[in-house]
């Protein structure tokens, strides 16, 4: 409210009553006034004079208790404007036009009987129709700079060198200058970022926001709860447009608005009617990570403390079904097509089913089947025109795309001239179209050697020519078994690792097409006997990872091959089981991803031991390494990355559904899975799954629950749970910084699932 009253008599008695109000630094800002009646401009600058009268409240009276509201009790001086009407007012005002009155007693100013100061000033105006700004200011010598307490911007004024005998007093109301916003969450996480509340990446959630508007001396503004502040407080939310949005949970005593990010608050009333929500969908950033942290501040904010607010978007895991109450799943192949779709095939209770899974929508599209090949496959890849390649136990068969049907092709075998038919085990195609296989010759006299090479499948179902454009033989390693081969970068060839049942003294090769072909031999660095290649990957730099795994001494890790490098080194060792029986790292199916398409900064795999996603992030810098227990799994297939890095995995939970689940790692941790499928009826594993490292982490769980929880070596993210039966308990988790969070959670024992005792079908020999 700018004026209560207005007169078109300037009284010599002007009553300046007090009123809260909000506004930025500076006397007042850039007003241009406007009203009706009176003389445009003051005659011949005559000037006259007019008595203000006014009462500063003592220091221990609150505003807020009294009407008219607010005179802040800090206030040393009063300054007065006066110019012509109608004008612009300057902004900051110059201190020439400034009449400047300290509130000094025993003059001008008197103690009051009821406390406080009873004041009267005298002020020059010039006669005619003027405009009045009177400022209150917590400095006893303010200049056009100082930030006011509280200011008013009258409307016309008349002034006249005889005012009328009698005449009424103009009474106006001071808003009050906001100088600092304090906004608080409604609930701060303990031990998280000050002033932050947490809400979960991927759920829709809503919380108020309290706000808190103060003078530049630091006490509250005071305010008539419907009188506007003189400037409106601006707040927003940022990054703008990226899932936080603001609005106002009740109507406006003054006409604040809220829309989208940005809101603005008008009067005192709306400070504590503002909303947070933020609408559960995970977004990108730059890094192909998820956007997990906000700000909302206010537009007045010299002060970092409280302020701003701070949200933070705790881990999750989400898991959409795909089949549901088809019977038993033994297994499962999951892609990713050009569209950004995922494709999947798995085998359940006796039939192939197919089908899609849009990540972008968060659906499942329509469901198919495969029909003419076997029970038990060796690969599964999907050509750049849709073609869908499978290795039906040894031979080749195309589908024309992932509905499936009756395959085109149908029992092709690769072959060389001097042996016999190639048994293939794992295929993979290029972004050219060729249909890569690696396999080994079975009809061969003693160890079977083996072989890698590709077909031109690119136009159709059917390989031109028939027989393999190249194929090229893998010195040293005999009767490979592998099913993880996959492009290089730029299509120039092949990675794979060998899964071979000897032990092989090249377990990594690199097959190059560019130029002469090579085929060139990796010997491994993981230590142990009977060491074989359980997945490869290679980055858009040229960098190659293979992960490893020792079945005599119960160890895995991934290894890399820089760009051009003539040696593995390894990158980092995976978890380990704290004590057998448990189980022991078994990772398979090895992916990576850059945000750039260059060198990888994260992987995932699946460990098919402790059915769960593994993840490494900030690769290459730190590799940190985390288990992540998916919801009720019963057995893990294989992990695919979408177009912007997010991990998802296909499983099998405990009631035999076939699920994609995403998991969602954010730089604030959490234990997104609490209904955990204990393996062996005994024990499960527990996640603490976050972006980043908040550890060293310890896990509290009362004894009565007959509970106990070690820590996974080399994994502080990682507890393994002795339970007995069925059990539900609490478990509190606190991290090195302090925070704790408790989580409630139950453990359901399934004898399907007992460590790598899995109905998982594996290849056999012919």
């Amino acid at each position: 409210m700018r004026i209560r009253l207005v007169w078109v008599l300037f009284a010599l008695g002007v009553v300046v009553a007090g009123c809260g109000g909000g506004g930025k630094s500076g006397l007042v800002p850039t007003v241009t006034s406007s009203g009706s009646g009176g003389n445009n401009s003051p005659t011949s600058a005559k000037t006259t004079h007019a008595s203000i009268s006014l009462y500063v409240p003592p220091a221990n009276k609150q505003a807020s208790s009294r009407k008219p509201y607010y005179i802040a009790a800090g206030t040393q001086a009063f300054g007065v404007v006066v110019i012509p009407y109608p004008s612009t007012m300057p902004s900051p005002i110059p201190t020439t036009n400034i009449q400047i009155f300290p509130v000094t007693t025993p003059s001008p100013c008197a103690v009051a009987s009821s406390g406080g100061e009873t004041c009267n000033f005298t002020v020059t105006a010039p006669i005619g129709t003027d405009l009045f700004v009177v400022a209150a200011f917590a400095t006893s010598a303010p200049n056009g700079n100082t930030t006011p307490l509280s200011a008013f911007v009258s409307g016309a004024v008349t002034v006249s060198a005889n005012p009328s005998p009698g005449a009424s007093p103009l009474s106006f109301t001071l808003n009050g200058i906001v100088y600092n916003v304090a906004v608080t969450v409604a609930s701060p996480d303990p031990g998280n970022t000050p002033n932050t509340q947490v809400f979960t990446v991927g759920v829709p959630t809503s919380a108020p926001l309290a706000m808190s508007a103060y003078d530049a001396t630091g006490n509250l503004v005071m305010s008539d709860p419907t009188s506007p502040y003189y400037s409106p407080i601006v707040v927003q939310a940022s990054p703008a447009s990226d899932g936080l949005t603001l609005s106002l949970t009740s109507s406006s005593a003054c006409g604040s608005s809220a829309s989208g990010a940005t809101a603005t608050i008008d009067c005192g009333g709306d400070l504590n009617s503002l909303q947070v929500t933020y609408d559960g969908t995970p977004r990108p950033d730059a890094n192909d990570h998820l956007i997990d942290s906000y700000t909302v501040a206010a537009s007045a904010q010299p002060s970092t403390s409280p302020s701003p607010a701070n949200y933070a978007l705790a881990s999750n895991i989400e898991s959409y079904p795909l089949v549901t109450g088809a019977g038993y799943v033994y297994s499962g192949y999951l892609g990713r097509q050009s569209n950004g779709a995922f494709w999947y095939v798995s085998y359940i209770n006796g039939g192939w089913v197919t089908g899609t899974f849009d990540p972008s929508t968060a659906t499942a599209g329509a469901q198919g089947s495969l029909s003419g090949i076997g029970s038990d496959l060796q690969g599964v890849a999907m050509a750049p025109n849709g073609n869908l390649w499978v290795n039906d136990d040894g031979p080749l068969a195309c589908y024309t795309s992932i509905a499936g049907g009756t395959p085109v092709v149908n029992g092709l075998y690769p072959w060389t001239a001097t042996e016999d038919e190639i048994y293939p085990f794992g295929i993979t195609i290029d972004p050219s179209g060729n249909l890569w296989y690696v396999g080994y010759d079975e009809e061969y006299e003693g160890p079977p050697p083996s072989y890698v090479g590709y077909f031109n499948a690119s136009a159709s179902c059917a390989p031109n020519p028939s027989s393999p454009i190249a194929q090229f033989s893998l010195s040293g390693d005999v009767e490979e078994s592998s099913t993880s081969i996959t492009p290089l970068a730029g299509g120039n060839g092949v990675a794979l690792v060998s899964n071979s049942p000897y032990d092989m003294p090249n377990p990594l090769f690199l097959v190059t097409t560019t130029g002469p072909s090579t085929v060139s031999g990796y010997p491994n660095v993981l230590s142990g006997s009977y060491v074989t290649g359980v997945g490869v990957a290679v980055d858009g730099a040229g960098n190659t990872y293979g992960a490893f795994s020792s079945y005599d001494s119960g160890n895995a890790d991934i290894e890399e091959l820089t760009a051009g490098g003539s040696a593995l080194t390894s990158m980092r060792a995976l978890p380990a089981s704290p004590a057998t029986p448990e189980p022991v790292p078994q990772p398979t199916g090895l992916q990576a991803f850059s945000p750039n398409g260059g060198a990888a900064d994260r992987m995932e795999y699946v460990d098919t031991n402790y059915e769960a996603l593994g993840l490494v992030e900030s690769v290459p810098s730190s590799p940190m390494p985390i288990l992540v227990s998916l919801p009720n799994s019963a057995d893990a297939f294989q992990a695919a990355y979408n177009i912007h890095g997010g991990e998802y995995v296909l499983d099998m939970d405990a009631n035999e559904n076939l699920n994609i689940v995403r998991v969602m790692p954010t730089k604030t941790w959490s234990v997104p899975n609490v209904s955990l499928n204990s393996a062996c009826s005994s024990a499960a594993l527990l996640t603490i799954l976050e972006r980043g490292d908040s550890g060293p982490f310890t896990v509290n769980i009362p004894g009565s629950s007959g509970v106990t929880a070690t820590q996974l070596p080399g994994a502080d993210h990682d507890f393994w749970l002795s339970a007995s039966g069925i059990v539900s308990f609490t478990a509190t988790v606190t991290d090195a910084h302090g925070r704790s969070e408790t989580f409630n959670v139950t453990s359901t024992p399934n004898s399907d699932t007992c460590g790598a005792a899995h109905r998982r079908l594996t290849h056999h020999r012919r």
